[in-house]
């Protein structure tokens, strides 16, 4: 009884570092610095990405480069914690304003991360194509 114990309390604690981790991971990634090339691309001024802006982001991504939209750097995890978030804000937005105040600044976050996805990608290219003309 014991061992089965120590072996749920391993599982959590492990289950809890890893999302904790995945978290930090694209939090530090979303403070990166933005070009003006995302603004040129999608017309969202990069000095002012709000939690708004997250599906029209995706949807560029999606549009703009649909074979790496899967492999971009876990959008499809961000987009359904930005879903759980969006559901958490409406619910808590009355009861709870510091919760919803949270759940908002999350969003906020998820929607800066697809933008520093989106934002490499168009450098990618530029500088891919900018190659391809001096050869």
């Amino acid at each position: 009884m014991f061992s089965i114990f120590i072996l749920v309390a391993a599982s959590c604690a492990l289950v809890r570092f890893a999302l904790l981790q995945w978290r930090a991971i694209w939090i530090s990634a979303s403070s990166q610095p933005l070009s003006d090339s995302l603004h040129t691309a999608t017309g969202i001024d990069p000095r002012s990405v709000g939690s708004g802006d997250f599906a029209a982001l995706v949807e560029h991504c999606q549009r703009l480069y649909p074979k790496q939209t899967g492999r971009s750097g876990w959008l499809r995890e961000v987009t359904g914690y930005y879903r759980l978030l969006k559901a958490a804000d409406r619910l808590f937005r009355k009861a709870l304003p510091q919760a919803s105040q949270w759940s908002r600044k999350e969003m906020e976050r998820c929607s800066r991360y697809v933008a520093v996805i989106l934002d490499h990608q168009l450098v990618l290219e530029f500088d891919h194509q900018a190659f391809a003309n001096r050869a």
